[in-house]
């Protein structure tokens, strides 16, 4: 244990701070137990620091469609996977299928080009690091807690703007509108909740009926960026096959470097990704209810569904949401589409 240990100080750390304490880190390999018996440690970690790493988990040892059924496994017994895509995905493929990140439309997740900070569709990412790729690739994290709190110091006219709503293209989301307003920043009974990707704010442009960005927003993002990219602000990680990295998604945003891959399907950079939700939720602002879908604490929501399955036909209830997506994951059919998905996937990259 670090002579100084970290407090619960609404994630005021910075990544230089954070490389010399690594009480957010464990390895597995050497603990006994299995990684369920941890769980509170994760738990608590994420409570304190926003991300949790541990490193040698045993399912990369394992052939690609076991080690995605195992991964899926921890998301129910963790918390319980949400859906990424209209094709009803529970597990993502962080790899690269050639995405061009200059379309609105393309995933950032298939393409080799670096990301700028965001945070994702859900209250908590996991990463399990399959393959790294030779050059490149590194996983960036950093407090938007921090990160506000400098700007509050710095310019406070220009923060309290990312406390305003500005909009923001709702991408897969189905409905009569395309785009919503939420502020960037916000507090809900006392958390603090980011919510910021810079991308999917200037794409709301292209729909006539979505306010105007003005100079006051833009230079606020301005100011915004400059400060998460402050040599101190960030810490890099390059994971390793067997990491397995989770972020609270309300109150960090993570970004990934530009990378080389190798040529052969079999050794391209892979990530396998859950989206969860988690009994450590915060309640979020009803502003933020057209990205999430509900709002309440620890409630089952987010993500991104398709129109014959929708988040509104689970019940809102987590324990009760677990058991129904359980017994999805946990079907021959859903078996079956890992592993198609898996070999269909890697023999088309």
């Amino acid at each position: 244990m670090d002579e100084n240990p970290l407090t619960e100080a609404n994630l005021l750390w910075s990544g230089r701070e954070l490389i010399h304490n690594r009480q957010w880190q464990m390895d597995l390999s050497l603990c006994a137990g299995g990684l369920e018996d941890y769980f509170s440690w994760i738990k608590k970690t994420l409570g304190v620091v926003g991300l949790a790493l541990i490193k040698n988990v045993p399912f990369t040892a394992l052939p690609e469609t076991e080690a995605a059924q195992a991964f899926l496994n921890f998301g129910l017994n963790f918390g319980c996977p949400v859906s990424q895509s209209e094709k009803f995905d529970f597990l993502g493929r962080v790899t690269d299928r050639g995405s061009d990140i200059r379309n609105h439309t393309a995933r950032g997740y298939e393409s080799t080009a670096e990301l700028p900070f965001h945070n994702d569709r859900c209250d908590l990412l996991a990463l399990l690091c399959i393959r790294q790729a030779p050059i490149g690739g590194e996983t960036r994290v950093v407090s938007a807690v921090a990160a506000c709190q400098r700007l509050m110091a710095t310019d406070p006219k220009l923060a309290q703007v990312l406390f305003e709503p500005v909009p923001f293209d709702l991408r897969d989301t189905k409905g009569d509108k395309c785009w919503g307003m939420m502020p960037v920043f916000s507090y809900s009974t006392g958390v603090f909740v980011a919510r910021y990707v810079r991308r999917f704010i200037e794409a709301s442009q292209r729909f006539e009926d979505a306010p105007r960005l003005t100079e006051h927003q833009i230079a606020a993002f301005d100011a915004l960026d400059s400060i998460l990219h402050e040599p101190d602000m960030a810490m890099d990680l390059r994971l390793e096959a067997g990491d397995l990295l989770l972020i609270d998604n309300h109150r960090l945003l993570h970004a990934r470097s530009e990378f080389e891959d190798k040529a052969e399907a079999e050794a391209k950079r892979l990530l396998l990704r859950l989206w969860l939700c988690w009994t450590g939720s915060p309640e979020l602002p009803a502003m933020l209810a057209p990205t999430y879908g509900r709002t309440g604490s620890g409630s089952f929501r987010s993500g991104v569904w398709p129109t014959t399955c929708p988040l509104s036909s689970f019940p809102s209830d987590l324990t009760q949401a677990r058991q129904r997506v359980k017994d999805i994951i946990l079907s021959s059919e859903y078996k079956k589409k890992i592993s198609n998905y898996t070999t269909r996937t890697l023999k088309a990259e």
